[in-house]
């Protein structure tokens, strides 16, 4: 996890690129929640590599009956 300063910063950058502004009575609130998220994120993307998904298989034509 990012030091406290390090994901504040973040957080501000990607709220700025996104055009939002967080109150100042959410702001903390707001950015506790994004911390935890991001955990969860990384958690997810280092489990499981793509290789690990199931593909999904499309049919445009009906089944033969048997």
């Amino acid at each position: 996890m990012l030091p406290s300063d390090e994901l504040s910063d973040e957080f501000d950058v990607l709220m700025r690129r996104a055009g939002i502004t967080v109150p100042e009575q959410r702001r903390e609130a707001v950015l506790t929640a994004y911390a935890e998220l991001r955990d969860q994120m990384l958690l997810l993307r280092d489990r499981y590599a793509h290789t690990d998904e199931p593909a999904n298989v499309f049919r445009l034509t009906p089944a033969e009956r048997a």
